[in-house]
């Protein structure tokens, strides 16, 4: 089965960056007949090649399942948005440095003058705790305090500010261990890595969330007048699904259709982000895509207790916790755990199966957040998300709108 690929490049703002590849998906949708619209949203760590090779791994496993509804014509959008690579071994001169240079380029303007003072702070926080408060104040304040959304811990981090040296306690509680032949130096670089990398972590779900609110949610927006009787599902990896539930909830307060159907990947936001109640006394982040009936059909949303990425990625702010945590770190009972790791938390409106093997039936009600556990080896990582199980139920989520 061959399928149309349109691309759609989005700016570091969320902005279209080439907006006559909107005109282009129209044009080549109307042509080709498409009944079927699906966009597919990479994750962090991609540049346009990476974006692509999962794109095309995706589609040489989604095609054969798709080519089995002989009455539809399929077209697909690649959305591109510039996700960073980030250092994930702490605790080094290099991925500091690197997390430095990811920072400031996520940050502009005057933040990113702000993470140059931070930085030539660095070869005195050794036994300077003054030194070490003004470099967290300083790179905490050079971004929003997260309070918007509670559950992804960035207010945990900005709550150290109010004590006189808390930017020093902040770093003493993210120090890796002293064993030989580590030094108490390289331990407090751990701490100040671990900072810096949640910082980096942070922005860019950020980036991801502008991208589907603001420039992915207007191309949808167009799509359903100038397409009203083309059907419109939304594939999301990792930092992508992130982006597809932001536009989801864009599209519920802006009035839009409802899409038809949403595919959440191990996807990188709060196990919580659905919930009526995550807790700090407001609904999770993304609440409004259940309660704004944003999507008519299935949404399904894989995890998998394998997803290291994950199931790690909230690690600093559940070590912040930990005098009040009485859980595993990333699991279900963490208050900073993600739903790729655990599937949807305290969400009336889910469900949770194993996911099948390819061919094997599902029952996918609409309205309803159906988690698909791959934990027993049909999802081996962050990143095996294009095997044939994987697309067999995205195309199961497909077809079963009406």
């Amino acid at each position: 089965m061959t399928l149309h690929f349109d691309e759609l490049v989005f700016d570091s703002g969320g902005q279209p960056l080439f907006p006559g590849q909107l005109d282009d998906l129209m044009v080549n949708s109307i042509g080709l007949g498409v009944t079927d619209l699906i966009f597919f949203a990479h994750g962090f760590r991609c540049n346009t090649s990476d974006a692509t090779a999962l794109y095309t791994r995706l589609l040489e496993t989604l095609s054969p399942h798709l080519a089995c509804m002989q009455d539809r014509q399929f077209g697909i959008a690649g959305i591109y948005w510039p996700s960073k690579e980030f250092p994930e071994s702490l605790g080094t001169a290099q991925s500091v440095r690197g997390n430095f240079s990811v920072l400031r380029s996520l940050a502009g303007g005057d933040a990113g003058l702000d993470l140059i003072h931070a930085q030539c702070l660095l070869p005195r926080l050794p036994g300077n705790r003054g030194a070490q408060n003004d470099f967290v104040s300083t790179v905490l304040t050079a971004f929003d305090d997260g309070g918007e959304d509670p559950t992804e811990g960035l207010p945990l981090l900005h709550e150290f500010l109010d004590s006189p040296n808390g930017g020093a306690e902040l770093l003493d509680r993210l120090r890796v261990p002293v064993t030989e032949p580590r030094t108490n130096v390289e331990s407090l670089l751990g701490g100040v890595d671990m900072f810096l990398n949640f910082m980096t972590w942070a922005r860019m779900k950020r980036l991801a969330g502008a991208v589907g609110e603001i420039g992915l949610a207007s191309y949808i927006l167009a799509c359903q007048r100038r397409l009203p009787s083309v059907r419109i599902h939304l594939v999301g990896h990792s930092l992508g699904g992130r982006l597809m539930a932001a536009c989801c909830k864009s599209l519920a307060r802006l009035g839009g259709r409802p899409v038809d159907s949403l595919s959440l990947l191990e996807a990188a936001f709060s196990h919580f982000g659905f919930s009526p109640d995550a807790g700090w006394r407001q609904p999770g982040f993304f609440r409004e895509v259940i309660s704004g009936k944003a999507v008519s059909g299935a949404i399904i949303s894989t995890f998998s207790k394998r997803d290291k990425v994950v199931g790690l990625a909230y690690a600093a702010a559940s070590r912040l916790a930990h005098d009040n945590l009485q859980a595993i770190i990333g699991d279900a009972t963490d208050p900073y755990g993600g739903i790729g790791h655990n599937g949807a938390q305290l969400t009336p409106e889910s469900t949770a199966q194993a996911l099948h093997e390819a061919g094997q039936q599902y029952d996918l009600p609409s309205g309803i957040v159906t988690c698909l556990d791959g934990s027993a080896g049909l999802i081996a990582g962050h990143d095996d998300v294009a095997n044939t199980h994987v697309t067999y139920a995205i195309a199961s989520a497909i077809g079963a709108a009406n």
